[in-house]
């Protein structure tokens, strides 16, 4: 039994070995003193906050008319609206009306630059475009609203801690708060155009109340889960807390109805997709190899009944039986979904030519 007790004897020294420095790398929060004064300087609607702010709308917008992904994400980077926020979660839990007063006004003030600056700056360039980018973020859903919670807690923390405050600009990255609001100035210039063009491609919603819902879903989700990790640290107190958090939770509770309806939308949209696949695979005879879907949207009319578009491209000795395909489909979609559908599918006939030169 001599080899137990030195195998045991092993492991305790290389545990101890492993383990002897692990302290030095718990790291306290942040003095609330001095956490305080961070959010004081941070809140200020200063001329730098303004100017940061004008140069990150500018860029999101360029992004969103060009529908360039990388432009969006530069602007998100060096966009500071994140910082108001940050106040306004922290004022709740310590209960200071002087950092919620200045953290209200600053954001507001912030907004209603974002969206002037973005229609103007529409305007000017006189573009009527309505790219993917900018559908992207006018259907938001619960999935939205849990990232906002995600990212509301990594930026509390790496706010009371000093060694992880460069993760700060990776949280405004991962949750969007200006883009939204340039959709909503893009979408007030649009107008009724904007709607119908976003309406051509499935979205029920407007651009500018779509892409506004997406902000404030991204908002209360930043503030409500920012409180709590505040509150955890023993910044303030729950007495203190208990107003703010009951009116986030409320706001929680409203927004959720139209968030979960455009994720059950979603879901239906991905069972939908999945199905055309799977009848693509294994029933040749509706939808040959040689077909290629080319966009779905979905819809509830004013019945609440489920509608289905498909686009579709087919060759020319494939496109028959057309009315026998959308019944087959509909009703394998309407047994997947376990509700009734309306499919209609436009299919578009191509005569595909070959060539082929020798010397």
């Amino acid at each position: 039994m001599m080899w137990l007790k030195q195998l045991k004897k092993y492991f305790q020294q290389s545990w101890r070995s492993l383990t002897q420095d692990w302290h030095l790398l718990r790291e306290d929060p942040m003095p609330a003193k001095e956490l305080h004064q961070t959010f004081l300087h941070a809140s200020l609607p200063t001329l730098n906050f303004y100017l940061l702010l004008t140069l990150a709308t500018a860029i999101a917008t360029f992004g969103l008319l060009t529908n360039s992904a990388a432009t969006i994400i530069g602007a998100m980077i060096i966009a500071p609206l994140m910082n108001p926020i940050a106040t306004l979660a922290y004022a709740l839990v310590v209960l200071n009306s002087r950092l919620l007063e200045r953290g209200i006004l600053t954001l507001i003030t912030g907004v209603i630059l974002v969206i002037f600056i973005s229609y103007s700056t529409t305007e000017l360039l006189g573009l009527k475009v309505v790219g993917s980018e900018i559908l992207a973020r006018t259907q938001p859903n619960s999935l939205d609203l849990a990232v906002a919670v995600a990212a509301g807690t990594a930026a509390a923390f790496a706010n009371t801690r000093r060694s992880i405050a460069s993760a700060l600009p990776g949280v405004a990255i991962s949750v969007a708060l200006v883009p939204p609001l340039c959709v909503v100035g893009i979408g007030c210039y649009l107008g009724n155009l904007g709607t119908e063009i976003a309406a051509s491609r499935g979205v029920e919603t407007g651009i500018a109340a779509g892409s506004f819902l997406l902000f404030v879903a991204n908002l209360v989700g930043i503030v409500f889960s920012g409180s709590l990790v505040f509150l955890l640290q023993r910044y303030g107190s729950l007495k203190k807390a208990a107003i703010g958090l009951i009116v986030s939770c409320l706001s929680l509770s409203i927004l959720l109805r139209p968030l979960d309806f455009s994720l059950r939308r979603l879901y239906v949209k991905s069972i939908a997709v999945h199905v055309l696949f799977e009848l693509r695979q294994n029933r040749p005879e509706l939808f040959p190899p040689t077909a290629q879907f080319r966009s779905l949207n979905t819809w509830h009319d004013k019945n609440g009944l489920l509608n289905i578009k498909l686009d579709m491209e087919l060759p020319v000795q494939d496109a028959s039986n057309t009315q026998e395909r959308i019944d087959l489909t509909s009703q394998e979609i309407s047994k997947a979904l376990k509700q009734p559908v309306k499919v209609k599918i436009n299919v578009y006939s191509f005569q595909p030519f070959e060539s082929q030169a020798e010397l």
